[in-house]
């Protein structure tokens, strides 16, 4: 032991002790959103190499990030965390650490976690991948899918109810509960009973129930929650197939529908520091940029900033480059003053 290091280490050690085993996760969150920031920029085979920050990700989130504990824990751990603050500071800062971050992160860069991090976003783009690849899946719905589909939401909502008569509606096992609500609205918007647009405001009301059930220290877990977790979890198991499976009916059905972190990012990207900017002199007309967006966040280069994920796809896939990332921070440059002529 070095007697003169001694006094250094107590002083670090005793007002961050509980901070202990979370040095690893934000080391893993802070490298993540640097390599998307470092790579984002490239325009050479970008979206594989989107691809391949969202497979090193979900290795991350898997192993090491424990405590985001799904979409739902980012914003339970910051509502927790801000109740401890006056009182616990250390412990506040572990709650708080992760959504910190990556709410500023979102205010500087944009919504570049939904697009390139979130292993939830992920494993959606998993199941659109295979939908697009099979002739089948991508076919138009007809009345007979209708009704099939139609039949697998009644099966699965009557499991849910079999798997509740015993235990708290919406609270045990209330992944489920999401998973139901994307696999019905998927169904609906699939057989044109209601408008995709209209229903994107529900991520709001999963907000809300985050921050009643945290106020009043219920615990409810969200889909894909097994995978942040070492403990056993059948029921989001279960739930995050069901959500998988949606994005074969609706690309990125959770996070247009009921993803309460993407309704945060959604908000924080309206001040963020980059957008895409749409240039009206080189568009001309195509679309292309609306069919390349998974979330439908773009119409004629027009993109709606709260529900765009930045995901770059629309900047890509367009054939006449009218669409850039622009820094809305910088100022505009001013214009040159020439001198007067003489007569």
């Amino acid at each position: 032991m070095e007697p003169e290091r001694l006094p250094l280490l107590k002083v670090l050690d005793s007002p961050f002790l509980s901070l202990d085993g979370t040095s690893v996760e934000m080391a893993s969150l802070l490298f993540l959103f640097l390599a998307v920031l470092v790579v984002a920029g490239t325009t050479w085979q970008r979206q594989w190499t989107r691809r391949a920050v969202q497979a090193v990700s979900a290795v991350v989130f898997f192993y090491v990030v424990y405590s985001c504990l799904g979409v739902f824990g980012m914003l339970r751990n910051a509502f927790h965390g801000t109740t401890l603050l006056g009182s616990v500071y250390s412990e506040s800062c572990f709650w708080m650490a992760l959504p910190v971050v990556a709410a500023s992160v979102t205010g500087v860069a944009g919504p570049v976690f939904c697009g390139w991090i979130c292993p939830t976003g992920a494993l959606q783009d998993l199941a659109v991948a295979l939908r697009n690849r099979l002739p089948k899946l991508r076919a138009r719905a007809t009345g007979p899918r209708l009704l099939v589909l139609g039949a697998v939401c009644l099966v699965f909502l009557a499991l849910l109810v079999w798997l509740s008569v015993e235990k708290k509606m919406f609270v045990e096992d209330s992944s489920l509960h999401w998973a139901m609500g994307v696999l019905a609205l998927c169904y609906l918007v699939v057989a044109g009973l209601v408008d995709d647009q209209a229903i994107r405001g529900l991520r709001l009301l999963s907000v809300g129930v985050i921050l009643v059930t945290a106020v009043s220290r219920q615990l409810i877990t969200s889909p894909t929650h097994f995978a942040f977790s070492s403990r056993g979890d059948p029921a989001s198991a279960l739930a995050t197939l069901i959500i998988v499976l949606s994005s074969l009916l609706v690309s990125r059905a959770f996070c247009r529908y009921l993803c309460p972190w993407g309704a945060v990012t959604g908000l924080l990207a309206r001040f963020s520091r980059l957008k895409i900017a749409h240039d009206a002199a080189r568009c001309d007309g195509c679309n292309a940029c609306n069919r390349s967006c998974a979330v439908q966040a773009v119409e004629l280069g027009q993109v709606q900033v709260d529900q765009c994920q930045l995901c770059f796809a629309c900047i890509d896939d367009c054939p006449k480059s009218a669409l850039s990332l622009v820094d809305t921070w910088k100022p505009a440059p001013r214009p040159v003053e020439t001198a007067p002529q003489k007569a």
